[in-house]
């Protein structure tokens, strides 16, 4: 054990450095995101076959990584490329996993109200989650939405 003289006797030690903060993410980034990923999942042209993915990813393998590389290639890229935003590659992962949740339940379990909600409500409910998974911060507060109906047991 050191004595106590000997310790107050040293030189202060340079403080630790401050983590480093992820970078900032623009607000309508995460809103631009889920937007364009919406619409591939509602557009006639590539609905069938993104559905088709999302149901076949639960089952086949092969099936989830051809949608999780459709994903990154027509929705996360493109947006994060455009919107100039630079993550780590396991946020995006995360970002990725949770709008295949999202198309799980409202296209496919067809979940309510999720599988009923306009998109134009559903944006702004999903956006400040998908924000914190890409910079790692909690938002400051929850988002006010008009959706805000009675807690309905659900029939399993």
């Amino acid at each position: 054990m050191v004595p106590f003289e000997t310790v107050a006797k040293r030189p202060p030690q340079e403080p630790p450095s401050p983590a480093v903060t992820p970078p900032a993410v623009p607000a309508d980034f995460t809103e631009r995101l889920l937007r364009r990923f919406l619409l591939l999942c509602e557009s006639p042209r590539t609905q069938r076959r993104v559905l088709a993915l999302v149901k076949g990813s639960v089952s086949n393998g092969r099936a989830g990584k051809r949608l999780y590389a459709l994903i990154n290639k027509v929705v996360l890229s493109p947006v994060a490329r455009t919107m100039g935003v630079e993550t780590s590659a396991v946020r995006l992962e995360l970002v990725g996993a949770q709008l295949i949740g999202l198309a799980m339940i409202r296209y496919v379990l067809k979940v309510e109200p999720i599988a009923s909600l306009a998109i134009d409500d559903l944006v702004p409910l999903m956006a400040p989650p998908l924000r914190q998974a890409l910079t790692g911060r909690a938002p400051a507060a929850e988002p006010v939405c008009g959706c805000r109906e009675e807690l309905v047991a659900v029939p399993w």
